[in-house]
């Protein structure tokens, strides 16, 4: 499976004729199933002896340039148990983006206009490997794959910041201000039952995962000075609703339900932002961005963080293909944010939260469109817009 995605989001209050113009292309798209990245099982299980998947497009300008992109390589062709899978995993990825940084010179809370063109942006160069093992410590006989695995990575991580000198990421402090090289160690245990079910393309069963990631100075981390720890729990649990007897291979119609769960905590006598502005696990994800909808990505780095995501997806009928399934789904967001490091002010932490309403599907396993409005409930965005708008397209071959 290759999976490639541009994404938009706006950072500050685009006009209604705009917004409608978005909603409508999402719809008239036939939009793959929203939220995939919560949906499905972070320890992706191999199909054959070497697998190639979760291939993600990198871009720039408003996820219309591509530069770049992620991929994972499974390889499985031995076994250090009998009976449970070894797998052993690379994940690579590159790209030139544009990044947010919300604070002041001092290390305060930004609270002035952001968006492109801002003090708050800048561009950067990521490069981001995980080389590790995932080892199989019980079987699940029915999905005939994994069912708890304990894994192992050494995780490597460059950023080089391109910034004006009048943004604020050149103006902090940071001793990753312009680069950092961070070598880390990411271990922990993982389960899962989730499972598809490809005719009403809904989701069912239970996936939870806990790790620790180190990253000592001594690991090589001269560059940009990283000297950190990271704790982290994530669970997911859906369930479908409803399905209509179907003939077939064409879904009429399908209800199911989804929640996301989890809880992040970095410490460390030098903790990079970009373990700040994200949490971590197998997948790590930015803090606000498709976390708390309806909020600034960046905004709310801390050294701890938990959220909550509840989503009511509906799907159907398939339309022109079995495999052309469109949607539309409402959702919830809660978090909670709390630590943000140098900040002299001390700023307590707080919750976020927000609710909204969006649109996707899938066109012939191929092309996927999600489009969403979310309005934030408590907390404010930076840019204090009453509401964002969110555009993903992606391709699956």
């Amino acid at each position: 499976m290759c999976y490639i995605s541009a994404y938009m989001k706006s950072s500050t209050t685009p006009n209604l004729a705009w917004c409608a113009t978005i909603v409508l292309a999402a719809m008239l798209s036939v939009p793959g199933t929203a939220g995939a990245q919560i949906a499905t099982p972070d320890m992706e299980a191999p199909s054959g002896v070497f697998t190639l998947t979760n291939f993600d497009l990198r871009t720039y300008w408003w996820g219309i340039v591509p530069t770049g992109g992620d991929f994972s390589a499974l390889y499985n062709g031995f076994k250090l148990a009998p009976g449970l899978d070894t797998i052993i995993e690379n994940d690579f990825g590159a790209g030139y983006e544009t990044d947010n940084f919300y604070r002041n010179p001092d290390g305060s809370l930004y609270s002035g206009s952001s968006g492109n063109g801002s003090a708050v942006t800048f561009d950067r160069l990521e490069i981001v490997d995980g080389l590790g093992i995932r080892q199989g410590i019980l079987w699940d006989h029915e999905r005939n794959r994994n069912l708890l695995e304990g894994f192992l990575f050494y995780r490597l991580h460059y950023d080089k910041n391109y910034a004006s000198a009048t943004s604020l990421v050149s103006q902090s402090s940071l001793p990753d201000r312009g680069q950092i090289l961070s070598n880390s160690v990411l271990a922990g245990f993982s389960a899962s039952t989730l499972v598809k079910d490809d005719l009403h393309r809904t989701w069912d069963g239970l996936y939870g995962e806990a790790s620790v990631q180190w990253g000592p100075s001594f690991l090589f981390n001269g560059i940009g000075n990283a000297d950190f720890y990271r704790l982290n729990a994530t669970f997911k649990a859906f369930r479908t609703l409803y399905a209509a007897p179907s003939t077939g291979e064409w879904n009429l119609f399908s209800i199911y339900v989804g929640d996301f769960v989890s809880v992040d905590y970095a410490g460390g006598s030098s903790i990079p932002f970009y373990v700040q502005e994200s949490t971590g696990g197998l997948a790590p994800r930015a803090t606000t961005d498709d976390w708390v909808r309806g909020f600034e990505t960046g905004s709310y780095g801390t050294t701890f963080k938990a959220v909550n995501n509840f989503d009511i997806r509906f799907q159907g009928p398939s339309m022109i293909w079995p495999s052309t399934l469109p949607g539309f789904y409402v959702f919830t967001d809660q978090g909670y944010y709390n630590g943000f490091v140098g900040d002299p002010t001390n700023t307590p932490g707080g919750f976020l939260a927000s609710a909204g309403v969006g649109v996707y599907g899938d066109a012939f396993d191929l092309a996927d469109v999600t489009a969403y409005l979310a309005f934030p409930l408590y907390g404010h965005r930076v840019d204090s817009a009453p509401f964002a708008i969110s555009f993903h397209f992606s391709l699956d071959f």
